[in-house]
């Protein structure tokens, strides 16, 4: 397959993509980033993590520049922590919605807007939190703040709602959020281990891909001038509506069915290997800088 030498700008989902089956960031992989930097192009990372959530990742790669946060609700100048766009969830809909999970027995976990609200996640009293979102709100250090039903809540400052729960209860409450609320709302999956999923649901202008538009236009970065590259249902937008959309070898079959190019797994170097590709490809007009290894 040969590359064209259009493209400028590449945006790297983090879990599953960027970071291995440790969570890491490969050695050879950081390096990859950071020739791309210094041959001019625009690297971001467009994560379902908040920026809170995605700091680890930030230092471990070293490469601060305009992310993408929350599945395309937030952006962040990750230079300085500026939030430059927030999208938030409709307080009606997302009471309405909160109710209809917990009535299916779940505990909601309602992301906020943490400078306007005090607190990192309002989540559902009385049901427990797994293991998996315990662990995962301790090590982040997340404020959570218990109240007796997120359906009675405001909800004035909730960007995202979440439950999480076994593919088949994730399932049963997806299928339940289509027939009830259809395009009022954003609804998808994501894969926390074989049968563990987090359904997440967002205002239906939110993805991935939105955000790494509005980057792309403060750059002057053409729509097809952006490789995205990404392995889970939240990146399904982006990598097929880029001008080369990449799916890992650990993607998901559907991710996999939309992109251009499929390359290694997480596991590997394979997308390091990549990212040198783009960097060293002999027709760019990017740059013609040199492999900083």
């Amino acid at each position: 397959m040969t590359e064209t030498s259009d493209y400028r700008m590449i945006a790297l989902d983090l879990d599953g993509t960027l970071l291995d089956p440790q969570a890491r960031v490969r050695p050879r992989l950081k390096q990859a980033v950071h020739q791309l930097v210094s041959c001019g192009w625009t690297v971001c990372f467009a994560t379902g993590r908040s920026y809170l959530e995605s700091q680890p990742v930030l230092e471990q790669v070293d490469h601060y520049d305009l992310g993408v946060f929350i599945g395309g609700a937030v952006l962040v100048d990750t230079r300085n922590g500026a939030t430059l766009f927030q999208q938030k969830m409709q307080p009606v809909l997302a009471k309405e919605i909160s109710g209809q999970l917990e009535n299916l027995g779940h505990a909601v976990l309602a992301l906020q807007d943490s400078s306007a609200a005090g607190a990192d996640y309002y989540a559902t009293a009385g049901v427990a939190l797994n293991a998996a979102t315990t662990h995962w709100m301790q090590h982040f250090n997340a404020r959570v703040t218990r109240i007796g039903s997120l359906g009675n809540f405001d909800h004035a400052h909730t960007i995202r709602l979440g439950i999480v729960g076994s593919t088949g209860q994730t399932s049963q409450a997806q299928q339940l959020l289509k027939e009830r609320f259809g395009s009022n709302v954003l609804v998808h999956s994501l894969r926390v281990s074989s049968d563990v999923e987090v359904l997440e649901c967002f205002d239906p202008s939110v993805n991935k891909w939105e955000g790494i538009r509005r980057i792309a236009r403060q750059r002057d970065i053409m729509e097809s001038q952006i490789i995205t590259v990404g392995d889970d249902s939240n990146d399904q937008i982006m990598i097929q509506s880029a001008g080369l959309g990449v799916a890992m070898g650990n993607a998901k079959p559907q991710i996999k069915a939309v992109a251009k190019r499929v390359i290694g797994t997480n596991s590997s170097d394979s997308l390091a290997e990549f990212l040198e590709q783009m960097a060293n490809t002999e027709s760019s007009t990017i740059c013609s800088c040199e492999d900083p290894r």
